[in-house]
């Protein structure tokens, strides 16, 4: 899909469990090949997303959050622990 597809598909999903985020993206891309994915080469950490947002109700989790691992089962555990912590 191109990512403006994939854009509205991933509006309808969060439309359907109650956020609407249509006015709230500022900026989005869409991720295809390794190359795009943040570097692991220090001072690239800033990059990652956090897993608290903006949004009400959205909160992320995945190894390519702010956590201390490189992209790794691990690291998306990590991130998942840390998420499920915003949540309570």
């Amino acid at each position: 899909m191109d990512p403006e597809e994939t854009l509205e598909k991933v509006l309808a999903d969060a439309k359907k469990i109650g956020l609407d985020l249509k006015d709230k993206i500022i900026d989005y891309r869409q991720i295809n090949h390794a190359y795009d994915f943040h570097s692991l080469e220090p001072g690239h950490q800033q990059l990652r997303p956090a897993q608290n947002t903006p949004v009400d109700g959205l909160i992320l989790a995945g190894d390519y959050t702010k956590q201390p691992y490189f992209s790794t089962m691990e690291g998306a555990a990590y991130s998942g622990i840390k998420a499920a912590m915003l949540i309570r």
